[in-house]
């Protein structure tokens, strides 16, 4: 059993409060298919990145992938472009936030069960996870996140622009964000779990609204 808490939105302040009495709360208010709000989940997670733990976990609020809206007018497919649905998705994952689907089931299609079945992706919700903020400014955005059990390593790379980006960053950038430490040599093969391609580097061209996530083991 575990009990969820809908304050919407959570003061980051009450975080000691919050999780001595709580397993997960919501860290901000109702979250729909609109890229303002998905943008601004962006600060959301930056505030709330030093208090994710094992047992207690801000919340990012619903999923709302697939057919939704069944209970609050009619039912309609999300107003989420497949690259905005692809940075919902990452970014949930990378920050360690719960995920919970806001969609009929009944009709989900295969791209939305491919969204919430990549299993490379999902390893970022094991709870051991490390995630920081390593860059953000008004076009782009960069997460980092390290398994300190295993090794593993992810990087997000984040487009806020109206047009296609390319992005890159090291893992020196990214160590810079860790005080703990973040270990990474230089050379080596990242995945694009999006895609599967291999790359020695860290980037590439990223879709307007849209995200890349590197993993290396």
């Amino acid at each position: 059993m575990v009990l969820s808490l809908s304050p919407g939105p959570a003061p980051v302040e009450e975080h000691e409060h919050l999780a001595a009495h709580a397993n997960l709360w919501r860290m901000t208010g109702d979250f729909w298919d609109e890229w303002e709000k998905l943008y601004a989940m962006f600060e959301r997670c930056y505030a709330w990145q030093e208090y994710v733990q094992p047992g207690a976990w801000p919340d990012c609020d619903m999923l709302p992938l697939g057919r939704i809206g069944k209970h609050f007018g009619q039912e309609r497919a999300t107003l989420f472009t497949p690259d905005e649905q692809k940075t919902m998705m990452t970014l949930w994952c990378i920050f360690g936030s719960p995920l919970m689907l806001g969609a009929e089931l009944t009709k989900l299609d295969d791209w939305t069960l491919s969204l919430l079945q990549n299993k490379k992706l999902l390893r970022l919700e094991n709870g051991h996870f490390v995630s920081r903020q390593v860059l953000r400014s008004k076009e782009k955005c960069v997460w980092a996140a390290v398994d300190p059990q295993t090794g593993e390593r992810y990087v997000a790379l984040f487009n806020f622009s109206e047009t296609a980006k390319t992005i890159h960053i090291s893992p020196a950038e990214c160590a810079a964000a860790f005080p703990e430490g973040w270990v990474c040599p230089e050379e080596g093969t990242w995945e694009e779990v999006w895609s599967g391609n291999q790359s020695d580097k860290i980037g590439g061209e990223v879709a307007p609204h849209g995200a890349l996530l590197f993993h290396r083991s």
